[in-house]
């Protein structure tokens, strides 16, 4: 058994909840060494376990409470999960419990530290098991799951075989049979090979789950917080029956009216004096039938801080620019956001929000734009408070929504207001937008010479936002300022975080199913921000087709997406997998004789008896016929090891889809030992399916198969093979070293095997993913989610992204919906990383 972590006794005066916890995490001391397990032979790649491999993986891992969870926390008590070299959580935070429910409505009760996955057989919720190789065993970096050595999953008759021919060892350079070693075991493999034989067992794996990959037993029973049709929302769930008029029938993302006109408004007077009214009340007492025109007044907080550059200024700025155009009102944020006689905070709040909401048309309907800096300005406009007033998220609209014919009047502190000067447009972008790449595409689509479509639009509008200061009115700001760019505008919510208010206002618009195809993005960064349009691969939004639907909104960056295929990851061992390769007669006769062999020998020894009992001539036609079924018999008991490997140990057309992950890096020749018995060359590395992953021109391969082929008929073949990465790269060599010390917050490195497209791939994350996700399609190829699961809340969040065949699509299941994260929050991110102790 492996060693479990110390614990302490209850201290008297806590709550059951706090005995719980003590009793679930003692302390721990990072250089204790788990017991040895097992004595026997490894074959290559594999490292001792840190588990005991005879316990049942019901006994150990099963954890499925009753309903009220009593049992779950029994269970999470006795099985004393520990995060693998770090210290007592409780140092640092005191873990919590959480609760869940799996697909059939069974319950879990655990605590919060620990990683899980749904069992693929019965979907219960287990403690994660990882295999890992050698040095992640040797050095054993930070984890919240349990580890355990390599194990050889293929058929035992197989195994015996290759093991008889010593072909279960060294490397892809070297592999073939050692003469020496093969005789010394072929004489008691067969003799073992003899036994198995006459059982009545299948040599080959059998089929399972109708040859397609493992289920990814999957449900969420959560509300979202807003969805797409309002009748799934909790608030709507008494209303669901009830019959909608056309204004309260619609989505629960809402839908905000267009503002007619501004609320307030600056209105300047003969004697110069300025006066805030609103704009309704002056309309009717002056008996107009339009609403005023006024100039917009554009400036940045950051500057009020200049002495010369003050609300004053600011004042004198808007008589100004209204005269010079020839109006009578003027709109600035310093003055008109709210009224300067309420008296009512709240009421105010209100009113600064919904005129803060609706900016876009307060822009779309002004005369002109006047904007203040500090300056002074170059004669070429060139000055660092301009620079500054362009990196203000929201003068991007200012700009680009103004629809009036008059240039922009640029005012600067440091020069007379006669001294202001004018600038189209066109030419202020370039001067005040330091994106111009970006910039300049927007602004050619709304003076109409550009036509960008409503991913295009959507895409370069982020790539301008990101790189500016929104300010810190509300977390939302950022889609706020975009959503006066767009046609549809959800009714904002002050609660709302980035991601949220992005979401609503994607999901309210016909935007190309923007936010489905950013979810199929992989960031370069780990701490890249969820608006970040930056790939791994780098492509754009556009060579992205979704294959999911986004039907509401969680709550963080989680959504909920529909339509999604996928499959779970096996990482606790490799099992058995069928493989189908061509079948000729040749097969067909070896198979029927090793199946009729315990018949020569059961045959010859009645022969034997009656021999020994009958007389006469009879006798020795019975010897002859006892002896010729012995001989055949012995004879295809001393080939067997060979038969079975004409037979089972051949190049497949097909085999059954599994995904299996290990921790670490283990190299092709050593994965297809462990899983399929033998080397055949069945496995290959990816080509482009993860960062990570190395290709190039196949030469070995074209002078192994196409001997008189030259170097010039080598290139015009053209022929492509995927590369072990460690081999064919000192950067990711550096990065799989590196990561066999890395903190518990830290990426790591993963190996993940399809058995269906016999493809290896090579990844970092930094939890073992424990599905795959397929959300979209690019390049010719899938992009699979590769997810882990915060089981605490029933969230998938995303690991990494990965490239997978497409004919791998065809063998996943459907998955129900999934509440999808996109950056999982490390619940003990405080636990630092310690040295490594040996196993």
């Amino acid at each position: 058994m492996c060693r479990m972590p110390k614990r302490d006794p209850p201290k008297p005066g806590k709550t059951s909840a706090d005995k719980v916890n003590q009793a679930h995490f003692g302390a721990y001391n990072p250089s204790e060494e788990p017991s040895k397990t097992s004595s026997r032979k490894k074959p290559a790649g594999a490292a001792e376990d840190s588990h005991d491999p005879n316990e049942t993986r019901s006994q150990k891992y099963h954890s499925s409470g009753s309903k009220g969870g009593g049992k779950g926390v029994r269970q999470a008590q006795a099985q004393t999960s520990s995060v693998q070299g770090a210290s007592n959580p409780g140092e640092n935070e005191e873990p919590k419990i959480g609760y869940h429910r799996d697909f059939l409505k069974r319950t879990f009760t655990g605590f919060d530290i620990n990683e899980l996955f749904l069992n693929p057989y019965d979907g219960r919720l287990c403690y994660l098991v990882v295999q890992g190789s050698q040095d992640i065993l040797r050095f054993r970096p930070k984890a919240t799951w349990y580890r355990t050595g390599l194990r050889n999953g293929s058929p035992w008759m197989i195994r015996l075989s290759n093991w008889a021919m010593s072909r279960d060892h060294g490397s892809e350079d070297t592999v073939g049979t050692n003469v020496a070693t093969a005789v010394a075991r072929w004489l008691p493999a067969c003799a073992a090979l003899s036994l198995v034989i006459s059982l009545p067992i299948e040599v080959a794996a059998t089929p399972t789950n109708f040859g397609r990959y493992d289920s990814f037993l999957y449900k969420d029973w959560r509300y979202p917080r807003d969805a797409r049709n309002r009748s799934e929302n909790m608030d709507d769930t008494q209303n669901i029956n009830q019959h909608f008029d056309d204004q309260t029938r619609r989505s629960a993302i809402g839908k905000r009216e267009k503002l007619a006109e501004p609320d307030y408004l600056c209105f300047i007077e003969p004697n110069a004096t300025v006066i805030q009214s609103k704009v309704s009340e002056w309309t009717e007492e002056n008996k107009r039938m339009t609403s005023a025109d006024y100039v917009f007044v554009s400036f940045t907080g950051q500057h009020l801080s200049n002495d010369k550059f003050n609300h004053e200024y600011l004042r004198e700025v808007g008589i100004h620019a209204a005269r010079a155009i020839g109006v009578h009102a003027y709109w600035c944020s310093d003055s008109c956001l709210t009224s300067l006689v309420e008296t009512d905070e709240k009421k105010k709040q209100k009113e600064k929000e919904q005129t803060v909401w609706n900016m876009s048309d307060i822009i779309r309907r002004a005369r002109a734009v006047a904007i203040a800096v500090p300056g002074p300005l170059d004669a070429q406009f060139n000055g660092d408070s301009l620079k500054e007033w362009g990196n203000r998220c929201w003068t991007m609209p200012e700009v680009l929504l103004y629809t009036g014919d008059h240039p922009i009047l640029i005012y600067e502190s440091a020069r007379s207001l006669d001294g202001k000067r004018q600038l189209p447009r066109r030419e202020l972008w370039n001067k005040a937008w330091s994106d111009t790449a970006y910039s300049g595409q927007l602004i050619d689509h709304y003076e109409g010479s550009l036509s960008l479509t409503p991913l295009e639009l959507n895409t370069v509008a982020l790539h301008c936002l990101q790189n500016r200061f929104a300010g810190e009115y509300l977390e939302g700001d950022l889609a706020y300022v975009l959503m006066g760019l767009l046609r549809q505008r959800p009714e904002p919510e002050a609660s709302d975080n980035e991601f949220q208010a992005f979401a609503r206002l994607s999901l309210a618009n016909d935007s190309n199913l923007l936010l489905e195809r950013m979810i199929c993005l992989l960031p370069n960064s780990l701490d890249a921000d969820w608006w970040s349009l930056e790939d791994a691969w780098n492509v754009t939004l556009w060579d992205i087709y979704p294959k999911v639907q986004i039907c509401g909104i969680g709550d963080g960056d989680t959504i909920i997406i529909d339509g999604a295929r996928g499959a779970a990851i096996r990482w606790d061992k490799f099992v058995p997998v069928l493989t189908l390769g061509q079948e000729t007669l040749r097969h067909l006769l070896i198979r029927w004789t090793l199946r009729i062999m315990p018949l020569f020998f059961l045959s010859s020894i009645p022969c034997l008896i009656v021999s020994k009992l009958a007389g006469g001539p009879a006798i020795t036609g019975l010897l002859i016929a006892a002896s010729i079924g012995l001989g055949l018999a012995g004879t295809i008991v001393l080939l067997s090891p060979l038969l079975l490997r004409l037979v089972y140990c051949t190049k497949t057309q097909d085999s059954q889809p599994f995904f299996f992950g290990i921790e670490g890096y283990l190299d092709k020749y050593q994965l297809e030992l462990l899983i399929f018995g033998s080397y055949e060359g069945r496995l290959n590395w990816s080509v482009a399916s993860s960062p990570l992953s190395r290709h190039s021109l196949d030469r070995d391969g074209m002078r192994r198969d196409f001997p008189d082929l030259d170097e010039e008929s080598m290139t015009g073949q053209n022929m492509y093979t995927g590369l072990d990465p460690v081999k064919a790269d000192d950067g990711v060599k550096d990065l799989v070293r590196n990561a066999h010390q890395s903190s518990l917050h830290e990426k790591k490195i993963f190996t993940l095997v399809d058995t269906y497209t016999m493809t290896v791939t090579l990844f970092e994350a930094v939890r073992p993913p424990i599905a795959v996700v397929v959300c979209g399609a690019e390049g010719g190829m899938q992009r699979a989610l590769l997810c882990s699961e915060d089981w605490t809340t029933g969230t998938l969040y995303r690991e990494t992204v990965m490239r997978i065949e497409t004919r791998a699509w065809d063998k996943m299941d459907t998955l129900a919906r999934i509440r999808m994260g996109l950056k999982r929050e490390d619940k003990r991110a405080a636990i630092q990383g310690s040295q490594p102790s040996n196993v």
